[in-house]
């Protein structure tokens, strides 16, 4: 073979070797771009429990009589009106379980707990602290899977998950004074929950006890207020009680989320849980506190936290001045936040997960004690009654009497 030939034959070695290997780079790529599309469908097929409801085992219903079952549970035995605070604040947690091997969370599962105590707990329960004493139950949380699909299936799991809350809400009335304003709050498929309270038990006259409803990140149809939360109302100002709070924050990019979000998700109506189908829904501006379409500029933003695996008592300066924000068309549109601790990281399930940040955590603690204290200093609620331990005890002396007549 001559030296040509040779090179040659080095030559074409090298482009078949070269093309392989480019070819499997591209393959690779393709695979790759392949999953970042399908992320989301390739998440979902992963939770599905894979057994209808119907037949599935549900975990051990909590009893909420025991410590253990809550997150928050104040000291039942202590003089509630000694508290530091006036008002008493029942919180529904999201969801972070995602499914897989079960319809609903069951509150056994320690790894789930420890979850929900280094990220909901900092985030999303501590800026409800300031305005009262908190009550905060874990329950059988629907799983993230629920929130993905309309079957059959999805809905009776978010109805086991609601009958827990119902029943830890009635714990809460039964240890909640009628002197003390309460605040109702639920983030996510807690909002959900927090609808369906809202529509069994403020009707009548425990609305007045309502400094205010915090719906957040879950949609609130509003023509909810002329059927099942008839008495009820939106919000209008940052004073306002006896009223309802509600949004659903997006960033820039998050169009998709928003189309869910508006269209795909489900609300309780009447019997069962229904699509929101792009009806108009609640929005209310947490920068001015108001439901118009006006801009708020950052400078008003009063801050946002990330605190993951933060003690409960740790104090944290919130991230101020992130973002301006404006309502529009019952979306909530923020600017892109300065900071990336609060910008929605790119995973697999982007679309479903609860963030692990609250971008609004300052102006809701702020927002929740000055509800609390409008609605203390109104006059409307009634006075405490002092114990009769407290009272000076008379003693009563048998004493005979006579009739007038025999006199």
């Amino acid at each position: 073979m001559t030296t040509l030939q040779t090179h040659m034959a080095k030559l074409r070695q090298f482009s078949t070797q070269t093309y392989f290997i480019f070819s499997g780079i591209f393959a690779a790529l393709l695979i790759f771009a392949a999953l970042i599309y399908y992320r989301n469908d390739i998440f979902q097929s992963m939770q599905d429990p894979g057994q209808p409801f119907q037949t599935y085992e549900a975990p051990e219903a909590p009893n909420y009589n025991l410590a253990k079952n809550w997150m928050e549970l104040p000291d039942l035995a202590a003089d509630p009106f000694k508290h530091e605070t006036q008002g008493d604040v029942f919180v529904i947690l999201p969801v972070l379980f995602k499914g897989g091997d079960h319809w609903n969370l069951p509150i056994t599962r320690e790894d789930q707990i420890d979850r929900l105590n280094q990220t909901i707990r900092p985030n999303y329960v501590a800026p409800y602290k300031s305005a009262g004493r908190l009550f905060v139950p874990y329950y059988r949380q629907a799983s993230l899977y629920t929130s993905m699909t309309n079957r059959e299936d999805a809905r009776r799991s978010l109805d086991l998950a609601y009958r827990d809350v119902r029943r830890a809400f009635e714990f809460f009335l039964k240890h909640s004074p009628p002197e003390r304003p309460i605040i109702l709050a639920g983030h996510g498929q807690g909002a959900s929950h927090a609808q369906r309270l809202l529509s069994e038990f403020f009707r009548g006259p425990l609305k007045d006890r309502l400094a205010a409803a915090y719906l957040i990140d879950h949609p609130l149809p509003l023509e909810h207020f002329e059927s099942q939360l008839a008495g009820l109302v939106p919000c209008e100002s940052s004073s306002d009680t006896k009223c309802v709070v509600g949004w659903g924050a997006f960033m820039p990019g998050d169009q998709a989320i928003v189309d869910r979000f508006g269209t795909d998700l489900n609300v309780f109506e009447t019997d069962d849980y229904y699509k929101i189908n792009g009806r108009p829904l609640l929005c209310m501006n947490p920068l001015s506190w108001s439901r118009g379409p006006d801009y708020a500029p950052r400078r008003l933003h009063k801050g946002g936290m990330a605190a993951i695996g933060l003690e409960p008592d740790r104090k944290v300066a919130p991230l101020t001045k992130q973002f301006g924000a404006q309502c529009e068309n019952g979306f909530l549109y923020i600017d892109k936040p300065r900071s990336r601790a609060l910008r929605r990281p790119i995973r697999i399930g982007g679309h479903y997960r609860t963030l692990q940040f609250n971008l609004f955590f300052e102006d809701i603690r702020q927002n929740a004690m000055a509800r609390v204290e409008a609605l203390k200093t109104g006059g409307q609620l009634p006075e405490r009654v002092e114990k009769l331990d407290d009272l000076e005890v008379i003693e009563i002396v048998d004493s005979p009497t006579k009739p007038v007549d025999e006199e």
